[in-house]
């Protein structure tokens, strides 16, 4: 009975490992564009998190080519273990193409399949209450190549799982594969590092880079000082509670240490 006991224990530690309890804020962004020729239709594909709010953060350059997508759906998982299915449509709120940097709002919930579902809805209900808490205090540490990271990759059966990697070795992917994973967000244990953004456009070289490199990492900082910054100086943000409250409290996110 006790060789059965602890069978189950490690079974549910081995579960935990798997799946960490960001993994399922985790969404896939489909972007749609309007395309020269009506009878070819473009898409881009990224990742991005839910957040505080019902809001997504994902990277500009998923839903953003010059001009907006016209349509953009968010793919996720019921539960862990589970598919990715089709989950809403979503407009862009906010987009910063410098820091390759988009705020999302969920609309139009869908069934599994895509179908729209009437207002209100459980799927409507549920995102609202599910999400990441991204106002805390940034973790802060510097863009290492000693670092190992996480995020969440498709596997088999399109669900997602937790990747870990050295932060060296992930600089190192082909630019292929790390074209795939914009927008992604990047972990270290449990603690948001950042969104996995586009390649620089220029030579200058990120304030967080060391020795050349640069990290193609928007940290959690930055992110935040983006999110207050809208929210001070735009009505976008207006009725998101946690953002406005956490926003107009006395806290310098530039001179936290």
């Amino acid at each position: 009975m006790a060789k059965v006991i602890l069978g189950i224990i490690f079974a549910l530690l081995s579960v935990h490992a798997k799946y960490p309890e960001w993994l399922q804020y985790g969404v896939k962004v489909i972007a749609e564009f309007d395309a020269p020729n009506k009878n070819v239709q473009q898409y881009n594909e990224g990742y991005g998190i839910i957040i505080n709010d019902g809001l997504v953060l994902t990277s500009a350059s998923v839903v953003y080519d010059g001009k907006r997508a016209k349509d953009i759906t968010l793919y996720h998982t019921e539960a862990l273990g589970e598919p990715i299915a089709c989950l809403s449509h979503a407009r862009i709120l906010a987009i910063d193409d410098n820091l390759d940097l988009a705020v999302l709002e969920a609309e139009r919930f869908t069934d599994i399949y895509c179908n729209v579902l009437p207002e209100p809805n459980f799927r409507e209900l549920s995102f609202e209450k599910s999400y990441f808490n991204v106002l805390l205090l940034p973790l802060d540490l510097p863009l290492d190549e000693r670092l190992e990271i996480s995020y969440f990759k498709e596997h088999d059966w399109s669900q997602f799982l937790r990747e870990k990697i050295a932060f060296k070795d992930f600089l190192e992917l082909p630019q292929k594969d790390k074209e795939k994973l914009r927008g992604m967000p990047i972990f270290v244990g449990n603690e948001f590092l950042g969104l996995k953004i586009k390649e620089s456009k220029t030579d200058s070289i990120n304030s967080n880079s060391k020795d050349g490199v640069k990290p193609e990492i928007l940290t959690h900082r930055e992110i935040l000082s983006f999110l207050c910054k809208i929210e001070r100086e735009t009505s976008v943000l207006k009725g998101k509670k946690n953002l406005n409250a956490f926003c107009n409290t006395p806290l310098d996110l530039q001179s936290v240490p």
